[in-house]
């Protein structure tokens, strides 16, 4: 582990006499590599210090003090006055990350007593490299020291004796992808290098050890391209009591250990055609003053397929999004919508779940590259519809958000309740129409969910039969703001355009330093405001940035959060929905461009493969969006037919 080493700000002065020189032989010189250790000093020598260790140390002040109290070296060690090492987290763009780590003391320390350059430490964000970084240098190398009452953090310029010394890292950088587990990112290690004074005038030396939080253990990750297992990698985990993360406190979680996950029943699954009951657990979010007698809006956020696991926690920690939705300020739009604040429930789904004995890893991946979906979706959808009935939800103000995996998933659920969610905000996701799930493909088939007017409606806003396979045309007077990045997500924009001559608004930012954040919520504001027939805008990140860039950028907008808490169902219900709702013709001419370029080979541009181009004024009823397989190179092409 690389540790970053600091140069002493807390200087020992040798102040020795030439007639008497340190004692090369005391038998405390192991625990005095930092001070210096003799029996005389030109500055200090009386009948009480004569044989005893003395002490002359300059402060953070400059002052010299000389201490000879007599104590045994070993019994004033850092490594016996450090009771614990705690890290105090919070969840940032990328995710949870340390702010800062409380060392406690078995005695109080004087407020001057500490700098920079009193301690070495190690976090997470010291093992990340540049190349990890979409932006910021240094991540997590000390940026503040000082001592507190309390294992907290204080705002610069209060000084407070305590038994805490609080060592806050820096935190202005974007890592490149969540870490495996927030566990991960909340460990610590901490190492005194120099003498520290308690408030009884005692110094305390440096440590031989570092004082850790953490266990080093395996993460061994599924590979969905394989089917097997990945290899082991090896990371520090903070231990269980010895992290908090900081604007979760509102979030209970809701688990089968508990006892209080919710018990979904009959859900069917399209991968096997089956029903299914189990137990789902998940986080739920109600504002500490909520009144059933006010309307309070409802909001689900489902996470990405990076962070399966039956634990809501890492849900609540891959992103932002769920403390975003907690916060005071999120509430606070709400509220200035008119609502009395914002429910957020977010399902947890893991990779694998025990169903029975029979089905021991049970796939539960909520959205499938075939366009198919598990037994978790209609599994949620019953969640919702048990906090619709428990709590005082404005049904005109339900609201949908997700990234990657959990953005496929709420915008298929958009397909299946016709102008159920009043504003949707999926991030670096997609979805399209599959008529054809029972075709066998790579050596599998799936079935349809039936629509049973319960969990899939049937019929559409208007009480118009409805049918939820035809995604495009469903969700086309839906309110919608995706955020992808370059390449992503072209085929919707392609089929609008082709078949009923509608561009959807769109910007492109390119993004670097989160200082440019202000002016892009200014460009998202703008966007938004534009008049169209559609209610989808589209928002575009360039620059350097990832997959998970959609999300950590996305919820670093408020113009995003200001443009959902304003959307309603109504604004939906009063939209008339592209004329999709008949079959897919070819035109005439087929668009060989950039934006149409499904798969490019780049050794043959002939065997380059396209998106189709739509006959205007034909739908898309009967069209099937192209299949593809993880770690396969079959694929079926877009418009495929069986």
């Amino acid at each position: 582990m690389m540790k970053q080493t600091y140069v002493a700000f807390m200087a020992v002065l040798a102040l020795t006499t030439p007639t008497m020189p340190v004692l090369a032989n005391n038998t405390n010189t192991a625990n005095t590599t930092s001070i210096t250790t003799m029996t005389k000093s030109t500055e200090a020598m009386n009948t009480t210090t004569v044989g005893k260790p003395v002490y002359i140390v300059k402060d953070g002040y400059g002052q010299v003090k000389t201490y000879s109290n007599g104590f045994s070296l070993d019994s004033q060690s850092a490594d016996k006055a450090i009771l614990s090492v705690e890290a105090i987290g919070f969840v940032d763009t990328d995710g949870s990350k340390l702010q800062a780590i409380a060392v406690q003391y078995d005695r109080p320390i004087t407020a001057n007593a500490v700098s920079n350059d009193t301690y070495e430490i190690e976090d997470y964000g010291m093992t990340l490299s540049p190349k990890d970084l979409t932006y910021g240098t240094n991540p997590g190398v000390i940026k503040r020291v000082y001592t507190n009452d309390e294992p907290t953090t204080i705002e610069s310029g209060i000084k407070k004796d305590g038994n805490y010394v609080i060592i806050e890292v820096n935190t202005d950088y974007q890592a490149g992808r969540f870490a495996r587990a927030y566990p991960i990112t909340m460990f610590a290690g901490v190492k005194q290098i120099k003498p520290v004074e308690t408030v009884t005038g005692d110094i305390i030396t440096p440590s031989t050890v570092e004082k850790t939080n953490y266990t080093k253990d395996a993460y061994i990750s599924y590979n969905p391209q394989t089917g097997e297992n990945r290899e082991p990698e090896y990371y520090n985990f903070a231990n269980t009591g010895t992290y908090s993360i900081k604007g979760l406190e509102g979030y209970e979680l809701h688990t089968t250990e508990k006892g209080n996950a919710f018990h979904a029943s009959h859900a069917f699954d399209e991968g096997n055609g089956e029903y299914w009951d189990f137990d789902l657990n998940y986080a739920l979010y109600v504002p500490k003053d909520y009144n059933p007698a006010k309307k309070y809006g409802l909001l689900l956020h489902i996470h990405d397929a990076g962070s399966m696991s039956s634990d809501p926690m890492l849900t609540l920690t891959e992103s932002q999004a769920a403390a975003n939705y907690a916060s005071p300020e999120f509430q606070q739009m709400a509220k200035d919508q008119g609502l009395a604040g914002i429910i957020v429930v977010a399902p947890a789904i893991p990779e694998f779940f025990y169903m029975d004995e029979a089905h021991p890893r049970y796939e539960l991946r909520l959205a499938r590259d075939n366009w198919t979906l598990s037994a978790g979706v209609p599994a949620i959808w019953q969640l919702m519809d048990s906090i619709t009935s428990q709590y005082s939800i404005d049904t005109n103000r339900i609201y949908g958000s997700g990234q990657s995996m959990g953005g496929m998933t709420v915008m298929a659920m958009a397909a299946q309740r016709d102008n159920y969610f009043a504003g949707l905000l999926p991030m670096s996701a997609k979805w399209g129409n599959n008529y054809n799930k029972d075709y066998e493909f790579n050596g599998n088939r799936a079935y349809e969910t039936p629509a049973d007017g319960t969990i899939i409606w049937t019929k559409d806003s208007d009480g118009k039969p409805a049918d939820y396979r035809n995604w495009f045309y469903m969700v086309s007077d839906d309110n919608i703001l995706y955020f992808n990045t370059i390449g992503e997500n072209t085929e919707f924009v392609n089929l609008y355009h082709d078949l009923a001559g509608v561009t959807i608004p769109r910007v492109t930012l390119e993004l670097g330093d989160s200082s440019l954040l202000v002016s892009q919520d200014e460009s998202i504001r703008t966007l938004t405001k534009q008049k169209q027939k559609t209610g989808t805008y589209q928002v575009v990140l360039g620059g350097n940035v990832s997959h998970m860039s959609a999300w950590f950028y996305g919820h670093g907008f408020h113009s995003a959060y200001e443009w959902l808490l304003k959307q309603t169902r109504d604004t939906e219900m009063k939209r008339s929905k592209l004329k999709l709702n008949r079959p897919f013709r070819m035109g005439t001419k087929q668009i060989h461009d950039d934006i149409h370029l499904f798969k490019e080979d780049k050794n043959d541009a002939s065997k380059s493969i396209y998106y189709p181009t739509g006959k205007r004024g034909a739908g898309t009823n009967d069209y099937n969006s192209p299949v593809t397989v993880l770690g396969s190179k079959e694929l079926l092409a877009p418009n495929w037919k069986p």
